[in-house]
């Protein structure tokens, strides 16, 4: 009996071994396992101005401080619909819950997120499907793994909202 439990775990582990060895290669973009967010249309966001370089003195005051995100005039934090990524995680596969993975359960995850003035993404669950599978904590874990180019408002960084649709397929 234990020797074919040991048969049955170590043929298991063969397969999901090579399932991932197999999606190591592919670049992120060809994974089912992160999707890109559901797209409204909206207006091209302008190019940041470069700013003038410091002046040169002789004195050494301390730096300026960053600058403030620009205040929002309605109030709300702008949308982004097309995200332009700078770091995305290499190998998305590896946030799937193992447990889930192992049973063949696949789910979902909506997440309501904001994208920093840094570029970080800070979320919260909007819903999970299927609930206790462990695939929110997954789909947060995996949001906190990407930083996007942060939205821009006459000319400086502000926060901004940005929908995440986390579907996890295990085939």
């Amino acid at each position: 009996m234990a020797v074919a439990t040991a048969i049955v775990l170590g043929a298991l582990l063969l397969a999901f071994g090579a399932r991932y060895a197999l999606q190591r290669d592919p670049p992120f973009e060809a994974s089912a396992i992160m999707s890109e967010i559901v797209r409204a249309p909206e207006a091209p966001t302008p190019p940041a101005p470069r700013e003038a370089p410091p002046p040169q003195h002789q004195n050494h005051a301390a730096p300026a401080p960053p600058i403030a995100p620009a205040p929002i005039a309605s109030g709300e934090a702008p949308l982004i619909t097309a995200p332009q990524w700078i770091t995305r995680p290499a190998n998305p596969e590896r946030f799937y819950p193992r447990a889930a993975f192992m049973r063949g359960v696949e789910g979902r995850v909506e997440l309501a997120c904001f994208v920093e003035t840094d570029g970080r993404l800070s979320c919260e669950i909007e819903s999970e499907t299927p609930p206790d599978q462990g695939f929110g904590d997954a789909a947060l874990a995996l949001a906190r793994a990407h930083v996007m180019r942060p939205a821009i408002e006459n000319g400086a960084p502000v926060r901004a909202r940005y929908r995440m649709i986390v579907p996890f397929t295990a085939g």
